[in-house]
């Protein structure tokens, strides 16, 4: 109630001149009529009596919108004050340095100036988030560099120590961390990929088989076969990038593939079928990647490529993070590759990787 009073007054304040305007507007009427004895005065004061009534009722109106706005800026000031309780203090100091010097704020000013405090304090703290975030990323940076230091040398005293069971299996964990430690790498890099992207035709062959080779340790201690083709087969493509691809999808090749073989493949062929996706390739090199674990289950089969989705595979698999087809999935539209999954669970899957070649140049998303 008292909050309300002090409203009222506060817009009797802001009204005052339109009052006194008023007031003055009926006395010279009323004086040039008593000077010049103009008859009928009565009816002109019963006019005036009239008008001021509409201009009471008017002003009421007013007045009570007045206060439904002060009373939302006072619940925006209170929930402000939850909120930054420093900012409201400046509202408050400004409100009363403006009473102090004569010149009272109007509601709108106040809303406005407090509107621009609220944007300042938005802008400031997503200056400082933005700050953060480079700090994070910067340490994750500096800290996948500085993990492949203990690595290297864990590589070298296991080399030292001899060939045992053992050793191999430590390896083979050793090579695990080391490729988490790449994929912290990669993710930090994969916004300024487009600028980091060097496109030159690559016989694919080779690059199959550094992949190969570098998860050779996997194969040796699971004693899965390997068949890698011969022949050459040329495609336009990103040496470190489309690796990473690869690599990623041989690891969960392996990851799933308890008993029997991973195979490689390249053809050159036309892919026919539904216009290919933005950024994606309809024809070209087609290198293939096939194994024969546990497959992928029909339900899983469409979110494979989605954020964080590790399906019944992964959920089996309590380490999987649902990270590696999502990144293969945005490298290779990057690329403008069409990256394809064929699968029966419980009998094996095949990746199908369609690269461009000379002439036909990858579309960017």
């Amino acid at each position: 109630m008292r909050s309300e009073i002090r409203f009222w007054m506060q817009y009797l304040g802001e009204k005052k001149t339109e009052i006194f305007l008023y007031i003055m507007t009926v006395l010279l009427f009323v004086v040039t009529c008593c000077l010049y004895h103009i008859e009928n005065v009565d009816k002109l004061l019963y006019a005036a009596l009239l008008t001021f009534a509409l201009w009471i009722g008017a002003g009421i109106i007013q007045g009570m919108r007045y206060v439904r706005k002060r009373r939302a800026l006072e619940a925006a000031e209170r929930g402000f004050e939850q909120w930054s309780e420093l900012h409201l203090q400046e509202v408050c100091k400004g409100e009363e340095r403006a009473e102090r010097e004569g010149n009272p704020e109007t509601v709108e000013q106040q809303l406005i100036r407090l509107l621009d405090i609220v944007d300042e304090t938005r802008r400031r703290e997503q200056g400082d988030r933005e700050e953060k975030e480079a700090d994070r990323r910067d340490y994750f940076l500096m800290w996948a560099h500085q993990i492949k230091t203990p690595i290297a040398a864990m590589k070298l005293l296991l080399e030292e120590a001899g060939d045992c069971k053992n050793n191999f299996r430590m390896r083979e964990e050793l090579f695990k961390i080391e490729q988490y430690a790449e994929m912290v790498l990669t993710i930090q890099r994969l916004e300024s990929m487009a600028a980091d992207l060097v496109l030159q035709e690559y016989d694919l062959v080779p690059l199959l088989r550094q992949a190969v080779r570098k998860y050779s340790v996997l194969f040796i201690n699971k004693g899965l076969q390997v068949e890698v083709p011969e022949e050459e087969c040329w495609g336009l493509t990103d040496e470190k990038w489309f690796s990473f691809c690869l690599e990623q999808i041989l690891s969960n090749a392996v990851k799933y593939t308890e008993t029997g073989k991973i195979t490689f493949g390249i053809t050159r062929k036309d892919v026919p079928g539904e216009p290919p996706e933005k950024g994606e390739q309809e024809n070209g090199a087609v290198l293939y990647i096939e194994d024969t674990g546990m497959g992928i289950r029909p339900e899983d089969l469409p979110r494979i490529f989605d954020k964080g989705f590790t399906g019944y595979n992964g959920r089996a698999d309590k380490r999987a993070t649902g990270i590696g087809l999502y990144l293969c999935k945005r490298i290779c539209r990057q690329l403008g590759v069409t990256i394809r999954v064929e699968s029966r669970f419980g009998e094996g899957t095949r990746v199908e990787l369609t690269i461009p070649v000379s002439g036909s140049l990858p579309a960017f998303s």
